[in-house]
């Protein structure tokens, strides 16, 4: 859900959500790559939501905010882009 503000939203019971959300609309169910890709879409996970699988899942909650990402924006949406990979620094030279 969308925080009060509308500048972040949170996925309060991370089991359900993945069992309900991720495996009807992704190729998978796992929580930590979905994670992984907000990460690469350049979202953030707010502070002071949980950093490890150290609860169970249905009593976590996380947090996440992007710029680009607003409720009632979705003119922003184009701009969220994919990071570029960084090129491995030890395939130089070769």
């Amino acid at each position: 859900s969308w925080t009060e503000l509308g500048t972040s939203f949170v996925v309060s019971n991370v089991g359900e959500f993945s069992r309900s959300i991720l495996g009807s609309h992704f190729k998978h169910n796992n929580f930590s790559s979905f994670v992984r890709q907000l990460n690469m879409y350049g979202f953030h996970k707010i502070n002071g939501t949980p950093r490890a699988q150290r609860t169970s899942t249905t009593s976590q909650t996380w947090e996440f905010s992007h710029p680009k990402f607003l409720r009632a924006r979705p003119d922003l949406l184009d701009a969220i882009k994919r990071k570029a990979l960084e090129p491995d620094p030890r395939e130089r030279g070769r």
